[in-house]
């Protein structure tokens, strides 16, 4: 606390006016909604974060595929529902239960009533899911067909007003994927970035999956991705994300899943299974990386006793590195987790053993009702410095899974009565008039970041407020604030967003500035039409950004399996347009286009202008 007060004494000017920022954005309030929201918006809805950049990108092209081939959770497994990652184990085995009783769910207010659901979290999963039924009560859904899907994506970039850089880049992708072919699944990925040469793919992912029979499990042979527990052990991918809201505390973790995804970078390669023996679950796996002169290898196994209420388990890894001088064993741990949901109530924890290190870290946590219509999560972390953050994505204030000691609180509460949106009729037609989250994160690095101080402390608050204005007028504002004793103490951010939704029209002025270093500012007008074969999006933005502490961070729209979330910095405007078009039941094609220019800038900075194109056909 001595420290915090040195800041405080050190910045005084600087602490008032960030107070003053918070004063006039809690005078401001925030909103959201589900009338015909953005697919980026239904992926952060879903995975209970606030912003774009706190999603992991993995996790928004696996969505996205959702969102154009719905999970068909009448005819889906227990293995292939838990391994979407929509959800928690006891929503899988009280939906599975359920059907075996009444037979399929016919709608979204009959989902809504299956234990473990809910009518806030249905519409929340509603976009990613389809009712598709084919089966009475006790039967099993018959096989809908073998099914298709292939992407092409083709881009182009180039540098605006720089002769000693190359003037223009050239990027593609294909994705090809099998599916429902009997047992049988595959699916495979090539792309080559900008930044590589000639042809080649830079790139390459791909799988063979087996299911076995009644939904027992699945083995997979090449790429796949291994989520055990709340990721403290092992969960490969880039795991950003926030502790925004409730919603974001507790990780559904999806065990061995199949990977094709465009990039592969965070997949592991080799044989995984994912075998069920009554309440058990064995997922072994062996993965293998080989480079010019070493290889790794990397055996592991999870098993997990499930309930009806909730499941735990044990993991364990080693990595075995190879050389052609020496074997060593740079990382391994043992990790045992629960879960479970008591009456609404969702406790969680892991313990996780670093061998290498010989160090211990630890989290627990808590999700629970507080009324009818608010409820709140807390939870503690405890991560030693020595402990390696290899291969771990758990919630966490940083970038790593290490070297901090913290505690988490969130809470989130509808507000005022309900309004009917236009054009909207059936579940999720009326939305609250106003919507309220908040979080708070307090944190102790016990190795110091910076410096020669014996520790260091960072506290972050975050709010935001959701009021339906009118039926189509939507405001949103956000404001967030960082203190900490290294670097720039203290950052503040307030972002508004007011937007016109009403079918199939949509616009949105957002207003974003950062105060930390110095100023920043951000701005951009944007227009839409979103209908149901076709859509498109034309935004204008300006920033002014003359410090790297007080970049901006704005989520760009993209076609599937893009992600996009630039920082801004310096002083230049951007004009950015998107469409995609259903032509035919089996095709759709994305468009983007995008220049970059700096001419506010004393100092001449090179702009950039991109164009991209990709198909998708679905059979």
């Amino acid at each position: 606390m001595k420290a915090l007060s040195h800041i405080f004494a050190e910045n005084g000017e600087k602490a008032m006016r960030r107070i003053l920022m918070i004063v006039f954005l809690a005078l401001a309030g925030h909103v959201s909604n589900g009338q015909q929201l953005p697919g980026i918006e239904l992926i952060m809805r879903l995975e209970g974060v606030d912003s774009p950049e706190d999603l992991d990108p993995y996790d928004v092209e696996r969505l996205e595929s959702l969102l154009n081939r719905s999970l068909r959770i009448n005819h889906a497994s227990l293995s292939k529902l838990k391994e979407a990652g929509l959800l928690s184990h006891y929503q899988a085995v009280s939906l599975i239960d359920y059907r075996s009783r009444h037979g399929d769910v016919l709608s979204y207010s009959e989902l809504s009533a299956v234990d473990g659901f809910g009518a806030d979290f249905v519409e929340r999963i509603a976009p990613f899911i389809s009712l598709e039924s084919s089966s009475l009560p006790g039967m099993v859904a018959s096989d809908f067909g073998t099914s298709h899907e292939m992407a092409v994506k083709a881009a182009s970039k180039t540098v605006i007003g720089s002769p000693e850089t190359d003037p223009a880049a050239f990027s593609y992708a294909l994705k090809y994927a099998l599916s429902d072919a009997g047992p049988f699944a595959a699916g495979i990925a090539f792309a080559k970035s900008y930044d590589g040469r000639g042809l080649k793919p830079e790139t390459v992912c791909g799988h063979i999956r087996y299911d076995l029979k009644r939904g027992k499990g699945k083995v997979v042979a090449g790429d796949f991705n291994a989520r055990f527990g709340q990721g403290l052990a092992l969960w490969n991918g880039m795991s950003v994300g926030s502790l925004a809201t409730p919603s974001a505390f507790l990780k559904r973790s999806s065990g061995v899943s199949a990977s094709s995804s465009f990039s592969g970078a965070y997949a592991l390669r080799g044989v995984a299974a994912d075998v069920t023996f009554g309440r058990i679950r064995f997922a072994p796996l062996m993965a293998f990386r080989h480079e010019r002169k070493s290889a790794s290898l990397l055996p592991a196994a999870n098993v997990s006793y499930f309930g009806r209420h909730g499941q735990c388990g044990i993991t364990h890894y080693a990595e075995f590195s190879i050389t052609s001088e020496r074997t060593s064993i740079p990382d391994m741990k043992t990790s045992a987790d629960f879960a479970v949901c008591l009456h609404g109530t969702d406790m969680f924890a892991e313990y996780a053993y670093d061998w290498a290190s010989g160090s211990s870290a630890a989290l627990a946590g808590t999700v629970f009702p507080v009324a009818e219509d608010m409820r709140m999560a807390a939870m503690i972390r405890f991560y030693p410095p020595g402990y390696s953050p290899h291969r771990s994505a758990a919630a966490r204030s940083t970038t790593k899974c290490t070297n901090e000691h913290s505690v988490s609180l969130s809470g989130e509460a509808a507000l005022g009565g309900w309004l009917d949106l236009s054009g909207k009729e059936g579940f999720g037609s009326s939305v609250r008039r106003a919507t309220c989250t908040f979080s708070l994160d307090a944190a102790c690095f016990p190795e110091a970041k910076e410096g020669e101080d014996p520790r260091d402390i960072q506290l972050k608050a975050n709010t935001e407020w959701t009021v339906m204005l009118t039926k189509a007028f939507r405001l949103k504002s956000k404001v967030s604030e960082r203190i900490r004793t290294w670097g720039q103490p203290f950052r503040t951010e307030i972002r508004t967003d007011v937007t016109y939704m009403s079918d199939p029209w949509i616009a949105t002025v957002r207003l974003d500035a950062v105060c930390s270093e110095g100023f920043g500012f951000l701005s951009y007008l944007e227009g839409g039409y979103k209908a149901s074969k076709m859509a498109f999006y034309m935004r204008q933005g300006v920033f002014f950004v003359d410090n790297w502490d007080d970049r901006i961070y704005s989520y760009e729209r993209d076609a599937p399996g893009s992600f996009s979330v630039p920082a801004y910095y310096g002083r230049g405007v951007w004009t950015s347009f998107n469409a995609s078009w259903r032509f035919a039941r089996w095709g759709r094609m994305y468009a983007r286009a995008g220049v970059l220019a700096y001419p506010f800038m004393q100092k001449k900075k090179p702009g950039k202008a991109e164009l991209k194109l990709q198909f998708i056909f679905d059979v």
